[in-house]
């Protein structure tokens, strides 16, 4: 067993791709590929099922995976350590996102303060970032309405309202608040399922047993910002995501104010990391709300 055969299956597998593992690792993918098959073959195991591009840990891979990121997050400790001068003058952190609105501004931050630390962000849906953190295929997460674990240390930053997104010519435009009974036998666009938005306003159309038809479902929020755009019926987003479009209105919703709370989340054993460490501070100095981390057990 060498190292670069530990550091080159950790890669694969952190990424799900022997093409990014490379690139993470600055080798060449076919380097990489020989690393993790003499691995496989020196202890009779198969690691990765690949498919489409894409590697797939096993059950030994993910196994193996679970010791190997606690080796390697060790071995960073221990780095920091004996050259504590040069702490988080180099380094990578991968960063998973909800959407760009709450994380580029922090991430901007960090880039300058720490112009040495390589960022890699992902984005994706809320329960994306959550089960990228917990897989550890992402360092730290910005992402919104994080339900709570006793393995991740959650911060809230800041809080918005959801409004509803109308066409400039329904007649809801001229409207200064609405109701979601209000909306009842109207056209709704949604976002996929899996998304912090549909999860809250299901939540609330729940709370007060009422029901919708005719929704069309779409998997980001610059297709609903469209989708509203050209008539399709009336979406929904947080008032951090509306961008000035004038075919399209904002008009808050009542039952939905201060609905969604962004945060930035971690593994508990990641924060020991100075990287992670120092993410998460700026996090709180940046959002400048007093923090409150939420180490729980769910």
């Amino acid at each position: 067993m060498r190292h670069s055969q530990l550091r080159a299956f950790d890669a694969v597998a952190r990424e799900g791709s022997f093409s990014r593992a490379a690139n993470l690792l600055n080798l060449s993918p076919p380097a990489v590929t020989i690393q993790v098959k003499s691995l496989e073959e020196s202890y009779g195991l198969t690691l990765f099922i690949r498919s489409g591009g894409k590697a797939i840990l096993t059950s030994d891979g993910q196994a193996l995976y679970d010791k190997t990121r606690r080796f390697f997050i060790e071995e960073e400790e221990i780095q920091n350590y004996l050259s504590s001068s040069s702490a988080l003058e180099k380094g990578h952190l991968k960063i998973a996102a909800d959407g760009p609105h709450a994380a580029l501004n922090i991430i901007a931050a960090f880039r300058e303060k720490y112009p040495g630390i390589k960022l890699t962000v992902t984005l994706g849906n809320a329960e994306t970032v959550r089960q990228d953190i917990l897989a550890q295929r992402a360092d730290v997460g910005i992402t919104a309405n994080c339900s709570e674990s006793d393995r991740l240390v959650i911060d809230e930053l800041s809080v918005q309202s959801m409004i509803a997104l109308i066409h400039k010519d329904h007649p809801f435009a001229v409207r200064k608040m609405l109701s979601l009974s209000d909306l009842t036998g109207a056209p709704l666009i949604l976002r996929e399922r899996g998304s912090n938005t549909r999860r809250v306003f299901e939540k609330a159309v729940k709370e007060l047993s009422l029901r919708y038809g005719n929704e069309l479902e779409l998997g980001s929020r610059e297709a609903v910002r469209e989708a509203v755009a050209v008539g399709l019926g009336i979406g929904f987003l947080f008032e951090h995501e509306v961008l000035g479009d004038d075919r399209t209105v904002a008009v808050p919703l009542k039952e939905l104010a201060n609905s969604n709370r962004d945060m930035v989340i971690c593994l508990k054993s990641q924060l020991k990391r100075r990287v992670v460490e120092a993410f998460v501070s700026l996090a709180r100095t940046f959002a400048g709300v007093k923090s409150h981390s939420r180490n729980i057990s769910g």
